[in-house]
């Protein structure tokens, strides 16, 4: 079974993140070493060299010394994933809290879905609100997305629908599909926002033109 599988099994309001594929895919150029993260993530995917897990762990390791926090949380995901070393959730939920107490976005995002899920720890939604608010506070588009679907369903926060809205249409203009998903429902039905069927209409057209692409 794949990484990405193994994680998304334990996802809920989360179901929509390819979780190492995100966290291998996106960059954060001014905490990120790229010829070690990115030689890393090479490693990890095969991407021009032969695929090696432990070649991959090496490199995020040695870019964490450097302070990388790309390869910091790249490191802790896959302690607690087991990929390329054996399952150890303390080690990697440490690595995750020193990336994330030093406001790197994604880091903090992984960490709110660790508490979330209660994956290596006990489930607790008040520390996933406040993780995923932070990173969501830096622009990072996923934890927008997530921290809307809080709001909406009232965990770890008051559930206020509005707020809600606000958030879904922020990472939706941002291009996030799930987002715009969420966007055109919302004007359809009138939750959080008054009722719009020409504005619903405008973002399934964006959501047919997306999909149309991929």
């Amino acid at each position: 079974m794949s990484i990405i599988k193994t994680i998304s099994i334990n996802f809920s309001i989360f179901s929509q993140l390819t979780f190492i594929a995100l966290l291998f895919g996106l960059s954060s150029p001014a905490f990120s070493n790229p010829s070690l993260y990115e030689k890393g993530r090479d490693f990890y995917y095969g991407n021009g060299v032969e695929q090696d897990y432990k070649k991959a762990l090496f490199a995020f390791e040695q870019g964490s010394k450097l302070g990388d926090l790309d390869a910091l949380t790249a490191l802790g995901i896959m302690h607690i994933v087991g990929v390329g070393v054996k399952n150890d959730n303390e080690k990697g939920l440490n690595y995750l809290n020193n990336a994330a107490k030093q406001s790197h976005a994604k880091a903090q995002y992984y960490l709110g879905a660790m508490y979330y899920l209660g994956i290596g720890v006990s489930i607790d939604f008040d520390i996933a609100f406040k993780w995923i608010k932070l990173s969501a506070a830096q622009g990072y588009i996923f934890a927008q997305h997530n921290l809307a679907e809080m709001y909406e369903t009232g965990k770890g926060v008051k559930q206020n629908l509005k707020t809600a809205y606000d958030y879904y249409i922020v990472s939706a203009r941002a291009g996030y599909l799930e987002s715009q998903i969420k966007v055109a429902q919302m004007y359809q039905e009138g939750t959080g926002t008054e009722k719009n069927l020409e504005k619903s209409s405008y973002w399934l057209k964006k959501i047919e033109a997306s999909k149309a692409r991929n």
